[in-house]
């Protein structure tokens, strides 16, 4: 078989493994964001949340299919995952932390914050973890849900990478108290993630929005 072909038919294998872990995984946890809120950071500022988040987290990689991150440990990966394949992981892992730490009561104080982000984002979604609870708000997903992630790494270095990812968003914020949803709206963002190595561990540093359209559109339209 041509290269070519093999190439096309990973790659597509890839595309539909990630397709079914975004189903299974927005299963597990329930819900991991919302349409109005999310940690990313608006593009032309730094640690601003727009509270608009993400929803599930399924990747394709640019070199294998990503694994499903719990959220809660920072372990080491399997002998024979790539480094971009973990990075990835890892990526995804920090919006699974984020719906863990969102829903039901919100807990700023979730480990798994500290566990997958740092520096900027950390501080990010801690401070929009903290006004949803003051707020009374919480996030879960749409039933059935569309949400899906596409996430590529394009450069790797010792301790530094980049990744760039587009998602749909579908989730739901709904207030914690009468299960009232204040916001379902659907949004596609391309967003620009910067991951450090810190004792061992990928974590984000910031995730930036590139563009944003209304609905399932955009970069979720691209072949």
């Amino acid at each position: 078989m041509a290269t070519s072909d093999r190439m096309a038919r990973a790659d597509s294998s890839r595309r539909a493994r990630a397709r079914i872990l975004v189903l299974a995984m927005g299963l597990s946890v329930a819900a991991l964001g919302c349409s109005d809120d999310d940690s990313a950071t608006p593009r032309t500022t730094t640690t601003t949340d727009d509270d608009a988040s993400t929803a599930s987290t399924t990747s394709s990689s640019s070199t294998t299919s990503t694994s499903e991150t719990t959220g809660t440990t920072s372990s080491a990966p399997p002998t024979d995952q790539s480094v971009e394949d973990e990075i990835t992981a890892r990526y995804l892992g920090f919006w699974h932390a984020r719906l863990a730490a969102n829903s039901g009561t919100p807990n700023p104080d979730n480990p798994a914050l500290r566990d997958f982000a740092t520096g900027e984002q950390l501080e990010t979604v801690i401070s929009e973890t903290m006004r949803r609870r003051e707020g009374g708000l919480a996030l879960r997903a749409a039933d059935p849900s569309r949400a899906e992630h596409s996430a590529v790494v394009v450069s790797v270095s010792a301790d530094r990478a980049e990744l760039q990812d587009c998602f749909v968003n579908d989730g739901m914020v709904y207030r914690v108290a009468t299960g009232e949803v204040v916001d379902s709206s659907v949004v596609t963002r391309s967003v620009s993630a910067q991951m450090v190595l810190e004792e061992g561990a990928w974590k984000l540093e910031r995730a930036t929005v590139i563009q944003e359209w209304e609905g399932v559109a955009g970069c979720a339209l691209a072949d």
